[in-house]
């Protein structure tokens, strides 16, 4: 049997609506180094990104560039631990031609670090301290360290007005923050790229189903079928 357009349409409209936004991107970059204090470049305009890393024995740092004057979101996040992380950040604008003018300081003792879950991933996290505010266009660095510069950590960053209810991720961006966290892959299918297809097929087989054994007692159905 063949169901008329006309149904699908409505349905289709239907499915739409429960899909997760996708024009936003969810981007995990590692930050792997080659030698000491190497900086890694950050693309901005992919919305919101997740850096990354652990540090081995120094400090690392990324750059990032905007070209206009921007709401920009620092945050610094960790695995869960018994203990309290010590990662602390400092954020600094380039000057041209030289130097350095510091913009903001996030230390790991001025806040209580909350346990949450990442919303693309559902990775349980702790989220610390962070710097949300309106910077000029320019080169930025940011620098996480610890006090002996030892364990992993994730730096949030998040350029321009952005609705992070509305972010998808690419199966290799949550594959990475699951490798970064020791998790198994298995444990993916707790993201919305696994869910959401699972309800919008267990939804195509029900109305599927409905269609089918109402067919015959429904004048439109057996009209149109």
């Amino acid at each position: 049997m063949v169901c008329n357009w006309r149904l699908a349409v409505p349905f289709t409209v239907l499915l739409v609506g429960l899909l997760p936004g996708c024009l936003l991107a969810y981007q995990v970059t590692t930050h792997d180094l080659l030698t000491p204090y190497e900086l890694l470049p950050v693309e901005t305009s992919v919305g919101q990104q997740f850096i990354v890393g652990e540090l081995d024995g120094y400090p690392e740092m990324i750059e990032f560039t905007v070209s206009e004057a921007v709401p920009v979101t620092v945050a610094l996040y960790s695995l869960p631990t018994t203990t309290t992380p010590q990662l602390n950040t400092i954020m600094v604008r380039v000057l041209a031609p030289r130097g350095v003018e510091e913009v903001a300081r996030l230390n790991a003792a001025d806040v209580t670090w909350e346990p949450m879950r990442d919303p693309v991933s559902r990775l349980r996290l702790l989220a610390g301290p962070a710097l949300r505010t309106e910077v000029a266009s320019g080169t930025y660095r940011v620098e996480v360290s610890t006090p002996e510069n030892y364990g992993k950590y994730l730096i949030l960053v998040t350029a321009g007005e952005v609705n992070t209810s509305s972010y998808t991720a690419t199966w290799r961006a949550v594959r990475d923050l699951y490798s970064f966290a020791g998790v198994s892959k298995l444990g993916m299918v707790r993201t919305s790229l696994v869910y959401y297809p699972l309800l919008i097929t267990v939804l195509l087989l029900g109305f599927g189903y409905t269609v089918w054994r109402t067919r015959e007692r429904v004048p439109f159905l057996r009209r149109y079928g």
